[in-house]
């Protein structure tokens, strides 16, 4: 698999599956040991995590976890322990190591393996003493932030403890890491009265020595504000369906072209959609969010997002691909044995859901989330399509080919994703179709490639139109009221699109233009 072909299916792949990617996500949360308490005379460190769930063997870990632990660790084998915040947003990891000289030129080893997973050091500081060194660093393409510390150990060990989030989250964990960190008390450190002390006290004061030289930092970059005002302010992703049939059987057809993840900024929408979908007797989804709740189908994703027993993602992909996914997981900070278990599918949507999240794009703020949230009492739910159906358009796919377009949007794609929303957010129908759309125009791709590229696209795009207009198309004779369809904006878009589709069976589609 060639890995240098554009990632803009992966962009689509978000749009059009993100509704899955919460279902993705829950599955792997799986039960916890909830000790929060954490203690080791041996090597000398103790702590209390009052909202921690604090794993330390491999029996406690959930299967996605499991492989940070061989099989025969002992108590005193790193990682010491790993946890996971109680919101499932913030984590924690204890690792000890040897030590082999001083601290500073530790520092410049582990800065070398950091800057060599494609990640930046915002900061460096080294004690005076030269006890501790804490950096920062973070994922740019990604928005992972992390903060490690460094401590010695009286037996010629140290001790990493290291904290991570996305940037998003960062300012809302800020004192939840640094309670993580205090929570920390080591043994007869070096330099230190004997008992037990804590190993971070007064740490600010004690670290002077800033970007800490050998030390490569980023540069600092002011973040700027992505949204533009809109060409046209009138234009919508809001069509109204009209036909002799729908208005002889006083019924109204309005289809919405919409995003699975979103922000709060979002909302309120425009009010002719607001109205029109507050008109509605029918809300229809791609697929009922509620189901997502049954537990039976939450099963069924995890049984089916794992490779057969024995088989590991080396029997599945590519020597090359398997090479890019390993650096890509490095660079986030997440060992890649931990899911070599999983199908490709599903990490891909996992990969794609964590570039989102980091984005500040959640499935709650999704429009799905929005209307369901915001529907009436009377208001039916239908769906198109059910999540069973979703996982078997998944697993027909070329494995190989939809992870590695995703690998490739991990390290770029964070800027095509922003286009992408505002485009969607500004209803700037040609722009977006192009973004969705121009992969095919593409040059320097291979037969195998374009064959694969076109058989992607044939089982999560014109199939499922074919599928969706034709059920939309029944309305018609359906129960009378009005129907308000929300699906992916790029369901709506291009040739062969849903839209398409209803017109050439005698629909007439017209976009829905705001006030001005």
């Amino acid at each position: 698999m060639d890995l240098t072909i554009p990632f803009k299916v992966a962009c689509r792949s978000m749009l059009l599956l993100a509704c899955i990617l919460v279902l993705a996500e829950q599955s792997l949360a799986q039960a916890i040991n909830s000790n929060a308490l954490y203690r080791n005379d041996t090597i000398g460190v103790r702590g209390v995590f009052g909202n921690w769930d604090i794993i330390t063997t491999q029996d406690q870990a959930p299967d996605a976890l499991k492989a940070n632990f061989p099989d025969a660790k002992g108590p005193n084998d790193s990682p010491l322990f790993i946890g996971i915040h109680n919101s499932e947003q913030l984590f924690l990891r204890l690792l000890v190591l040897t030590y082999f000289d001083d601290l500073e030129a530790y520092g410049k080893l582990l800065g070398e393996g950091i800057t060599s997973q494609g990640l930046q050091i915002v900061s460096a500081r080294m004690a005076e003493d030269n006890t501790a060194l804490e950096m920062v660093y973070a994922h740019p393409q990604l928005g992972l932030r992390f903060i490690e510390r460094v401590a010695l150990l009286p037996d010629s060990q140290v001790l990493r403890m290291a904290a991570w989030t996305t940037a998003n989250e960062w300012d809302q964990f800020a004192g939840e890491i640094s309670t993580a960190f205090e929570a920390i008390e080591l043994y007869d450190a070096i330099n230190a009265e004997p008992g037990w002390q804590n190993i971070w006290a007064d740490l600010e004061q004690r670290l002077s020595v800033n970007n800490l030289e050998g030390i490569p930092l980023a540069q600092v970059t002011t973040e700027l504000d992505a949204t533009e005002a809109c060409l046209d302010p009138t234009s919508s992703l809001l069509w109204q369906v009209l036909s002799p049939e729908l208005a002889s059987n006083n019924s109204q057809l309005y289809l919405f072209g919409s995003i699975h993840v979103g922000k709060e900024s979002f909302y309120p929408l425009p009010a002719e959609i607001e109205n029109t979908y507050r008109n509605a007797d029918f809300l229809v989804f791609e697929v009922d969010p509620t189901s997502a709740s049954d537990p039976a189908v939450m099963m069924s994703l995890q049984s089916r997002g794992m490779l057969p027993q024995g088989q590991t993602l080396a029997n599945v992909i590519s020597p090359e691909v398997l090479a890019e996914f390993r650096r890509v997981m490095g660079g986030m900070g997440l060992p890649a044995e931990n899911f070599m278990g999983m199908q490709p599918w599903f990490l891909t949507l996992m990969l794609s859901s964590l570039q989102m999240n980091a984005l500040g794009y959640l499935p709650e703020y999704g429009l799905e989330s929005y209307f369901l949230a915001q529907k009436s009492a009377t208001m039916e739910i239908l769906e198109l399509e059910s999540i069973q159906q979703q996982i078997g358009f998944l697993e027909n796919l070329n494995a190989e080919t939809f992870l590695a377009y995703t690998l490739k949007s991990m390290g770029t794609g964070s800027e095509e994703i922003e286009k992408l929303i505002n485009a969607w957010k500004c209803a700037d129908k040609l722009p977006l179709t192009e973004m969705l759309f121009s992969e095919f125009e593409m040059q320097g791709m291979t037969p195998t490639e374009m064959a694969d590229l076109e058989g992607l696209m044939d089982i999560l795009y014109t199939q499922r139109n074919m599928d969706m207009s034709e059920k939309i198309a029944a309305y018609t004779d359906a129960e009378a009221g009005n129907y308000f369809v929300v699906i992916g904006s790029a369901h709506l878009l291009g040739e062969g699109s849903v839209v398409a589709l209803l017109r050439e069976e005698g629909f007439t589609v017209t976009p829905v233009s705001l006030s001005p």
